[in-house]
């Protein structure tokens, strides 16, 4: 999983045993990434918080 900053820059990268298939945040303060795999789910907290759909 690639991370960029607003302005388009990579600026790191989060590395899982399995291809991820897809991201998005959740959680009550929306701060917690998941990441599936094609087995596994991943999950951590980050010091980003995702849009609030409604």
């Amino acid at each position: 999983v690639h991370i960029f900053a607003p302005d388009g820059t990579r600026i790191g990268q989060i590395l899982l045993p399995e291809i991820c298939s897809n991201v998005c945040f959740g959680g009550t303060k929306r701060n917690r990434l998941f990441m599936t795999g094609s087995q596994s789910l991943y999950a951590l907290y980050t010091e980003a918080i995702g849009a609030h759909i409604t």
